[in-house]
């Protein structure tokens, strides 16, 4: 049974590489995108292809998918945004396209194994498992770390802005058709990195396993958006999506170790994807009761009500003083914000500032390092408008910090 989870683990961190190229489309951009499936086996059979056929690393392989899938993104970006098809029938057209072009690279074989040729996580010279388990981590740490900073750039905050509002985004001055491709081609690329990674871990690509992973995908981030609520976090929706996709593996490997047979395998997905969908209900649902339960019990036994009322006293009073600490932290970047001037060589404005006692107040910087600042404080200050509105930002920036926590 050890072995089973560990099985289903190594398959839900490759299969994560996926489920966040689905999040990307489906959820920061607003794109029901059905080339996923077509990306994915394109892949896998790329991956093959050079590292059985054309004697290519497969590490190589892997980058050489990513191209291809950024460029099936590309292609569907293309028609949605310069020909004006609609999302969906734009993926499905693609998604033909790239039927053929897969028996195209696998020349017309529908199945192509990798046997006694190097993997990609052969370097870590571990058993095959534990190999997995660490080469699938720390790609999804680098995924994860290269994402998080891109999305907190002015494309990527452009890519995000566009599937929140795409007319604003207009209004705004965004190429809103060029961040729609930019972010189509980021997602194929990853769905066709995970196919590629699925593939070697498998030890074979066909032509069929990109078959229900658009299922599978918005199963994980179901999964993900309901078991780690992010409350706007970005990194922790992106954990989500891994969490998400390791316990959909871990259920499918588990009900197959059960005994069924390979012919329940799509009902099985069915089952899960139909829980996973149902479990956002659910948790409002349990949440309502609770409710109910909680005024119940207040009404009938003092003691639970002295309870709940020093439980929610104390929530209230862990809330302000994050609250607090969270207008602290702004006016900080605020200050540092304003007392920040860009400098050709910030180090010697800085060093002569020092020596001479009489500075002008400013800290210079180069601007790289003023971006950074500026591009930290705006997303502070959105997240506290989101969280407390935009009264509230007001009276912090006037310095009413009092008016600000009771607005």
């Amino acid at each position: 049974m050890g072995a089973t989870l560990l099985t289903g683990l190594n398959q839900g961190l490759f299969w994560a590489v996926l489920a966040i190229g689905v999040y990307i489309s489906f959820r920061l951009l607003d794109f029901a995108d059905l080339t996923c499936e077509g990306s994915f086996a394109m892949g896998g059979m790329i991956s093959a292809v050079l590292v059985t056929q054309s004697g290519y690393d497969p590490i190589v392989a892997c980058v050489i998918a990513v191209l291809a899938g950024a460029a099936a993104g590309l292609v569907t970006g293309a028609l949605n945004t310069l020909f004006r098809i609609p999302p969906i029938l734009a993926g499905i057209l693609t998604l033909t396209a790239l039927t053929s072009v897969n028996l195209l690279i696998s020349g017309a074989k529908a199945s192509i194994g990798f046997l006694g040729f190097d993997l990609f996580y052969r370097w870590l010279g571990m058993s095959a498992n534990y190999a997995q388990l660490v080469s699938g981590l720390m790609i999804l740490a680098i995924l994860i770390a290269l994402i998080y900073w891109f999305f907190g750039t002015e494309m990527g905050s452009s890519i995000r802005a566009t599937g929140m509002n795409e007319r604003m985004s207009r209004a705004q001055g965004i190429n809103t058709s060029a961040m729609k491709i930019v972010g189509l081609m980021l997602s194929n690329a990853l769905i066709a990195l995970s196919g590629a990674l699925v593939a070697q871990r498998d030890g074979s690509a066909t032509l069929t396993m990109g078959q229900g992973a658009i299922v599978i995908g918005l199963a994980s981030v179901i999964i993900g958006e309901t078991l780690v609520p992010s409350r706007r976090n970005f990194a922790l929706a992106l954990f989500g999506v891994v969490v998400g996709s390791v316990i959909y593996r871990i259920i499918y490997v588990v009900v197959i170790y059960a005994g069924l047979g390979t012919e329940y395998v799509k009902l099985i997905t069915a089952v899960i994807v139909v829980i996973a969908l149902c479990l956002p209900m659910i948790k409002a649902n349990f949440a309502k009761l609770w409710k109910i339960t909680d005024a119940r019990l207040r009404a009938k036994n003092p003691k639970y009500a002295a309870y709940a009322a020093a439980r929610d006293a104390k929530a209230e009073a862990k809330k302000l003083a994050l609250r607090e600490k969270r207008g602290a932290e702004l006016a900080s970047l605020a200050d540092a914000f304003e007392r920040a001037k860009i400098a050709d060589d910030p180090k010697a404005m800085n060093a002569r500032a020092a020596e001479s006692g009489q500075g002008d107040g400013f800290v210079y910087m180069g601007k790289w390092q003023y971006k950074m600042l500026q591009d930290k404080y705006l997303r502070k200050k959105e997240k506290y408008v989101e969280k407390y509105g935009s009264k509230a930002l007001a009276a912090l920036e006037s310095g009413n910090v009092e008016e600000a926590e009771n607005a």
